[in-house]
């Protein structure tokens, strides 16, 4: 049976698929109307006899503006999918029991009136969700607690959130907080707020993550569980739980030091893997490297662990190493397959894992299959864990899911698609550099192409092949889109990550401008119409480039990092600063002014639109606004829109609609 993270992958790959070279005169062109077309299966789970598949349909409703995500199956072939619910309410990630009789899956339906109810979350924040179950065959969904339930909001990330079976379908453990309000009296009657570490991003209001048991019902009636108890009980959080084979023990990674952060996008601190005993409560250590083992997987047999391992705590998303840990009387022992961040990194026997491993990476006794990120493509390795050399997966372990899962966004085949394709050039300073170029549909413009030049964020995520809705939008309106993977990108090792180090806005820029170059060399695209757009870190070289260049009439930047002490100062994730510049604002002051955008404002002259996220605690607004004052006291035409309700990520339909509306228009100026 494929894991959920498994076959969300495999969906992902499906849904993307390739952009035709050309298409016939009959297909229309994209159009910003169609984000509310976008309709694709996600989260896909196959029941164990392989004969079902439960998936989420997730939608963008036009008429009242939302996302929408509802519980769907498909029963011995993909033609005969149907909704398991009349009106399709909110559902989530399914997983079926190890019978297949019950479906598991989260929701933020409201629980039965009178019952307690589940703690609201602010708009920026993931959602409020709670358990619920259902029969697989059909039936009404019940919830998981019955009316005094004893946790408050379940997590639904992709960190702490999880829901497991234990092997004999018995009991259900998840993750979630205790749903108190951490406000004492006095601060309730003064009306104040004592600050309070948390998890940042995505995690506003929300309490430490738990582990939690319930005992399921083998006959349930109003709700599904007889007795729910708590695994854990203190300030840290724990996610993932995986049950051994033998369901005596739950694994989980934590970070029970007190040097904590936001995970989220950012798995950087000392994590360990820690087993609960579920019948005594007993918590035991089974690793202690300096920086993150997450994402634990048992073998077979239960004696072994996998997990993913990095030697340090570094930048916010360093190279992963696997990591075996065998159990045993005398204690745990951790040992890394190979060091992927040591010598003969260069020629590794395996290629690097991606987060997270899938929930059944083990294939048989001494194999583990899971995904890298190689360039701007995604693989499957299958690696010897006798030899550790690892080859490309076969494709067979994905054929259930091809035979099930329908096709997303299927109005796509009657849309022109701009052509995408893999590029690169030599930088000038000895290295070769990788991106993807996004041509417009034919019919729409000819070469040379105008240019909207899109860096990627993090510095170290990537630009990947696959299908984007914003790229697409813009090669419909004549653009050739450029998303370089510059120097600090993921997917070229942790030597061409580390590169980008103490050089914010140098070696990255330059590999971003030698690729436009070798654009025009091409005569792909004009040198004399120009643009740029980016968010988050895309952001930071939006503002940079603008403060350094003139070669673009107009710029867009979102959610950008602005000034480098106010992101140590504001941002949930003060080591990203720290990491990237050697140092806090005081021991590397002159470091910190120099690689901030807005200490070049006063060289701007291209027009710039800025669009913030009120409540985005990754870049804060302040460092928005700071930039777009700069850029008003000097007279260069700019424009700020902020949206309310909004985290690092502008998730909300009619905001989706408005900053590509607005960035359009603004280049079209």
């Amino acid at each position: 049976m494929l894991s959920r993270s498994a076959l969300a992958l495999l969906a992902s790959l499906l849904l993307a698929g390739a952009s035709p070279a050309a298409a016939p005169p009959s297909k229309r062109h994209l159009s910003l109307d169609d984000l509310y077309r976008l309709d694709s299966p996600l989260a896909p789970a196959v029941s164990a006899d392989g004969k079902r598949l439960a998936y989420v349909r997730h939608w963008l409703e036009r008429k009242e503006k939302r996302e929408r995500f509802s519980l769907w199956m498909v029963e011995g072939a993909r033609d005969r999918a149907r909704p398991l619910e009349k009106g399709e309410p909110d559902a989530r990630s399914p997983i079926f029991s190890p019978d297949g009789r019950w479906l598991a899956f989260l929701s933020t339906r409201p629980r039965p009136r009178g019952w307690r109810q589940t703690p609201s979350a602010l708009p920026e924040s993931d959602p409020s969700v709670d358990v619920w179950l259902m029969p697989a065959a059909g039936g009404a969904a019940i919830p998981l607690a019955g009316p005094r339930k004893p946790y408050g909001r379940v997590f639904n990330d992709g960190f702490y959130g999880r829901l497991a079976f234990s092997p004999d379908g018995k009991c259900l453990a998840f993750v979630a907080d205790d749903g108190k309000d951490v406000r004492s009296a006095e601060e309730k009657e003064a009306g104040v707020e004592v600050v309070r570490d948390d998890q940042g991003e995505g995690y506003t209001g929300y309490r430490p993550a738990q582990v939690w048991l319930a005992h399921l019902s083998p006959t349930p009636g109003t709700h599904a569980a007889t007795s729910i108890e708590r695994l854990t009980n203190d300030d840290v959080w724990h996610g993932d739980p995986h049950w051994s084979p033998d369901g005596r023990l739950l694994v989980v990674h934590a970070n029970a030091t007190a040097d904590r952060e936001s995970v989220r996008y950012s798995i950087n601190k000392n994590f360990d893997l820690w087993s609960l005993d579920v019948r005594t409560k007993a918590r035991r250590r089974l690793t202690s490297g300096p920086g993150p083992e997450v994402s634990p997987r048992f073998s077979p047999d239960g004696k072994r662990l996998v997990c993913l391992s990095v030697p340090r705590k570094g930048s916010h998303r360093d190279v992963f190493n696997l990591a075996i840990v065998t159990l045993g009387e005398g204690g745990a022992r951790s040992a890394v397959l190979f060091d992927h961040h040591g010598p003969g990194a260069s020629r590794p026997p395996h290629l690097p894992p991606t987060f997270p491993l899938p929930e059944d990476c083990w294939d048989g006794a001494d194999h583990l299959v899971y995904r890298a990120e190689v360039g701007a493509r995604t693989e499957t390795v299958r690696v010897d864990l006798r030899t550790g050399k690892g080859a490309r997966a076969p494709l067979d372990r994905g054929e259930r899911l091809r035979q099930l899962l329908p096709a997303g966004n299927a109005f796509l085949r009657r849309r022109a698609l701009g052509e995408v394709r893999v590029i690169a050039w030599d930088n000038g300073e000895g290295k070769k550099i990788e991106g993807l170029l996004t041509t417009p549909p034919p019919g729409v413009a000819r070469p040379p192409y105008k240019l909207l030049l899109h860096p990627h964020g993090g510095p170290h995520s990537r630009s990947a092949l696959g299908f984007d809705f914003t790229v697409q939008l813009f090669a419909a309106h004549g653009y050739a889109v450029f998303q370089p993977n510059f120097r600090g990108s993921s997917g070229y090792g942790q030597k061409f990550i580390d590169a980008d180090r103490f050089d914010l806005g140098g070696g990255d820029v330059r590999d971003v401008l030698s690729g436009i170059d070798h654009l025009v060399k091409q005569k792909l695209v004009d040198r004399s119409r120009q643009y740029v757009y980016g968010t988050s870190y895309g952001g930071f070289l939006t503002c940079w480039l603008v403060g350094h260049t003139n070669q673009f009439r107009a710029a867009v930047a979102q959610n950008a990092v602005t000034d480098l002490n106010v992101m140590w100062g504001t941002s949930d994730i003060p080591s990203w600063t720290e990491w990237e510049m050697g140092g806090r604002p005081w021991e590397v002051p002159a470091a910190m002014r120099k690689h901030s955008p807005l200490t070049w404002a006063p060289r701007v002259e291209t027009p710039t639109l800025i669009l913030h996220s009120r409540d985005d605690r990754r870049c804060p607004l302040v460092m928005g606004r700071m930039f777009y004052r700069a850029l008003k006291a000097r007279g260069v035409r700019t424009q700020m829109v902020i949206y309310p309700g909004e985290g690092h990520g502008i998730r909300q339909p009619r905001h989706r609609e408005d900053v590509l509306r607005r960035a359009l228009a603004w280049f079209e100026r």
